[in-house]
């Protein structure tokens, strides 16, 4: 019997790093980026099988990517290639983000290109915030989104906040909160929470995030990893790692779980 796969749906992007500001920056490291290729790398580091929902630019550094995703054991078989725009890059440096995506390949993600047939042999669908900026890609959410919770396909909702891609804090904001409900599975962090919600006291944030499909929200704080569903909590003190590798190890537990 095949296995179940993760779909990761969402961005990947060539980020170029510098230890300077950007204003004098003069040399940058290039890696992948973008929540859901880390998401869908994080997965397949552990063994499971995964793939990238998303379409990229058909340039150099589109197909960098998706050899690095193949190398890695990500399934590169749904990604998309467009000559109509380039693949997006995001420059990091002095604490300083600048996105190179006002128009950009994975923004042009359209619901017919990504279709239905995904679900067949879904484990889950998880995707961050990122593309859900006023775009075709967010009709390509909503569709999957339609899709996943028809064919009975948990979701898994790792926000991933950067303000700086978005046209103001507020947009960003009300554009997530519309999301949040459509997930079965919210993994976040404190400070992700106060810029949602304007509160870092969980026993208020759980009251607005443990509300529609939601059933376990994972909250990253400074102590530690709090796991929350109606009913229960759960605690692991000193816990820490991106939100991205964070939601890959506990998706990859529930995975084993189920199939043991």
């Amino acid at each position: 019997m095949p296995g179940k796969t993760l779909y990761c749906l969402g961005e990947a992007w060539l980020e170029l790093n510098s230890t300077a500001p950007l204003a004098a920056a003069k040399t940058f490291s290039p890696r992948m980026g973008g929540s859901a290729a880390s998401l869908a790398l994080a997965y397949a580091a552990q063994g499971g099988r995964t793939s990238l929902l998303t379409q990229l630019g058909e340039d150099a550094f589109g197909h960098r990517i998706t050899d690095a995703l193949s190398t890695a054991g990500v399934d590169i078989s749904r990604v998309c290639f467009t000559s109509r725009a380039p693949t997006p890059l995001l420059f990091d440096g002095g604490g300083e983000q600048l996105g190179c995506r006002t128009r950009s390949s994975e923004l042009l993600y359209a619901p017919e290109q990504l279709g239905a047939d995904w679900a067949a042999d879904a484990e889950m669908l998880a995707f961050s915030s990122a593309c859900l900026v006023d775009s075709p890609c967010r009709f390509t959410h909503l569709s999957a989104l339609d899709t996943a919770h028809a064919s009975g396909v948990p979701v898994c909702f790792v926000p991933a906040l950067r303000p700086t891609l978005w046209p103001s804090e507020k947009t960003l904001r009300d554009t997530v909160l519309q999301f949040l409900p459509f997930a079965d599975l919210l993994v976040l962090t404190e400070d992700e929470m106060e810029l949602l919600l304007d509160t870092r006291a969980y026993q208020v944030g759980l009251f607005f995030l443990l509300r529609g499909h939601v059933q376990l929200v994972l909250l990253q704080t400074a102590e530690g990893v709090h796991a929350f569903t109606r009913t229960a909590h759960a605690f692991w003190p000193g816990l820490s790692a991106p939100p991205e590798e964070l939601a890959a190890r506990l998706l990859f537990r529930l995975d084993a779980q189920d199939t043991s």
